[in-house]
């Protein structure tokens, strides 16, 4: 018996290890999407406050990065030892990184764009962006600090067109229609601002520029005579609207001008956040969006001639 046996090849079974925490890890990359997802619902429906929302968050990307450190040491473990887990690994690697895709996205907007909390054209630059500009940083709080010569608000393009202030005005109060963006005030003609706003100098006309001669869409007559009141016996209107963000629903108020200036009207715009310390560009693209709308309304194109 024991010969027999003995002429046998030698074989065995060996046991892979496996790794700890690759489970782990890919639950804590899901939780993270769902915390994420979950802060951002909560506090669009008003549940909880933006500080509140900023806690989460951070919590969410902390949960995400410590998911996505154990799936990078759990792979390398399978390559290179050859350990069992890969495929939990690579799950947990997955969620980590959707889970941080909102934090790259606003990484890549907080670099691309100033760090301000207002756009505007020229013709409405307020008189704190010149006076943060000229003052002793050390005296500004941080957010502010930026607003300098070298990082200013952004400045966009206004609008001149070659028709009559009511007319602009009609089509201004329909894309604000269009865009969901509630009116709080207009002001219609008035004539202690009328007689500055005249002068060309604080029309933007060097921040402007002439698009097509307007032709006013069909569904300029669908507004109700309450928003056109007094609009055929003035040059000069301003609005106040408001306007919010998709994701966050963070609320800008948004100031419109409209001035008539001889066969010309100029219109300047000016976005400010009501919450936010810096809008990640989200104001400048209020104001871009809103002029582009006004092109179409009156031009039926978009294309500007500068």
């Amino acid at each position: 018996m024991t010969v027999a046996f003995g002429n046998l090849p030698v074989c065995g079974h060996y046991e892979k290890k496996r790794l700890r925490l690759a489970g782990f890890a890919r639950w804590l990359g899901l939780f993270a999407i769902v915390l994420v997802a979950v802060a951002f619902a909560t506090f669009r429906m008003g549940g909880i406050e933006f500080r509140a929302l900023a806690g989460l968050l951070l919590l969410s990307a902390a949960l995400a990065f410590i998911a996505l450190s154990i799936a990078i040491y759990g792979v390398t473990r399978v390559w290179f030892a050859g350990l069992q887990g890969g495929a939990k690994a690579i799950g947990a690697f997955a969620f980590a990184l959707v889970a941080l895709v909102p934090f790259g996205f606003a990484a890549d907007l907080a670099l691309d764009n100033p760090r301000a909390n207002l756009a505007y054209t020229e013709g409405l630059e307020p008189d704190m962006v010149a006076e943060m500009i000229s003052a002793d940083a050390r005296q500004m709080p941080g957010w502010q600090r930026a607003i300098s010569a070298e990082d200013p608000p952004s400045v966009v393009t206004g609008r001149r067109y070659g028709a009559a202030a009511p007319e602009i005005y009609k089509a201004v109060r329909q894309v604000l229609a269009d865009k969901g963006w509630p009116v709080d005030a207009v002001t219609v003609g008035d004539p202690d601002d009328q007689t500055a706003a005249t002068d060309s100098e604080n029309l933007g006309v060097s921040g402007t520029v002439l698009a097509p001669i307007p032709t006013a869409r069909a569904e300029a007559e669908k507004l109700s005579e309450a928003d056109l009141a007094g609009t055929q016996d003035s040059d000069q209107y301003r609005i106040a609207a408001t306007a919010r963000d998709i994701v966050l629903a963070m609320p800008s108020t948004v100031e419109i001008r409209i001035v008539q200036d001889g066969n010309e009207t100029y219109v300047d715009a000016r976005s400010t956040s009501q919450k936010m310390t810096i809008d990640f560009g989200q104001n400048r693209r209020f104001l871009e969006s809103f002029f582009d709308a006004l092109d179409t309304a009156l031009a039926g194109q978009v294309s500007i001639a500068s």
